[in-house]
């Protein structure tokens, strides 16, 4: 708590006194400076230690940090640059090597205007087929630079582990109607089950991000992930191509068909693979499933979330009501 404590009020190396806006997360205190924001991970959210990670005690809190801090340094390096320790000394926070000597871990980034926050974008209508292309390219290229991880099971596997997830998922949101959410997941574990032995291989897994339209900016033409790192260390694994169908799936609903096409043939191209567009209506609603819930959750805080809430529910529909 002094760490934070002096954070705030701006006792930090550099900032001149200047005291920082101070954004609590569910799992995180963020501290956003003139030029700089700086992130520590917090060790009292329940909800996050019960159910994703264990942050509460000092050793995995800085595993978890450090593995964060590489992993969007790899994507988005313009952003991450920097992981320090840090300690507090004499009424101040004094920067230091980030050892397990630190009294805690901070991930330093260069301030990004957050109004080229892709969701932000899209609800303003400044997102063009061009970029689309553009984002599907860049993606590919950035991702290149992910860690390999080994996959733990196939595909199946890893498909009903996720769709166990997403029960309790949606079902937390009461704006959902229930009838709604069961046809949608029936219609996911259905075509689980349906391609079962096609599924059932460790070859289509991959490396996952936790990457959608609010984890992401687009900065003139320039597209960078942001917050990717899942918060579980199961979704660090997945079904190779959810990454980009995700990112394609929030365009699709704002901007159609063609531009959710432009999004997946630039990372085509790019990434040197072709991906399996007779899967399109099953990922499509499999990754709204994450992310509508999401921006139900966000209302409360950011009434405009509703709108785009209210957008997903209609697009999901008009999806399943496809051939």
């Amino acid at each position: 708590m002094d760490i934070v404590s002096e954070f705030t009020q701006g006792k930090i190396p550099g900032s001149k006194g200047a005291k920082p806006q101070h954004i609590v997360t569910a799992i995180s205190n963020v501290f956003v400076f003139n030029d700089k924001v700086y992130k520590i991970y917090k060790n009292d959210s329940d909800f996050f230690n019960k159910n994703f990670n264990d942050l509460s005690k000092k050793e995995n809190r800085f595993a978890f940090t450090r593995k964060d801090f590489e992993w969007n340094n790899r994507l988005s390096p313009e952003i991450y640059t920097r992981l320090r320790g840090v300690t507090a000394k004499n009424d101040a926070v004094e920067f230091i090597e980030p050892t397990d000597d630190a009294d805690e871990l901070v991930i330093e980034m260069n301030k990004i205007d957050m109004s080229n926050q892709l969701i932000k974008r899209l609800v303003d209508g400044t997102v063009s087929l061009d970029d689309c292309r553009e984002i599907g390219k860049q993606f590919a290229e950035r991702a290149a630079h992910l860690p390999k991880l080994k996959p733990t099971q196939t595909a199946y596997r890893d498909f009903l582990a996720r769709y166990e997830d997403l029960v309790p998922w949606i079902g937390s949101v009461k704006a959902i109607p229930k009838e709604s959410a069961e046809k949608y997941l029936s219609f996911i574990k259905d075509f689980i089950q349906a391609h079962k032995n096609e599924l059932d291989s460790m070859d289509l897994m991959g490396v996952c991000m936790d990457v959608h339209a609010d984890n992401a900016v687009l900065v003139g033409k320039e597209f960078m992930p942001i917050d990717t790192y899942a918060p579980k260390e199961a979704w660090l694994h997945g079904y190779k191509f959810i990454n980009i169908y995700r990112i394609a799936t929030d365009i699709y609903a704002f901007l159609g068909k063609e531009a959710f096409e432009k999004v997946l043939t630039g990372y085509e191209k790019a990434a040197n693979v072709s991906l399996p567009r007779e899967y399109d209506k099953f990922l499509v609603i499999y990754c709204e499933l994450i992310t509508w819930p999401y921006q139900y959750m966000l209302t409360e805080k950011e009434p405009w979330r509703l709108d785009v809430a209210r957008r997903y529910q209609g697009f999901i529909e008009n999806v399943y009501n496809s051939g």
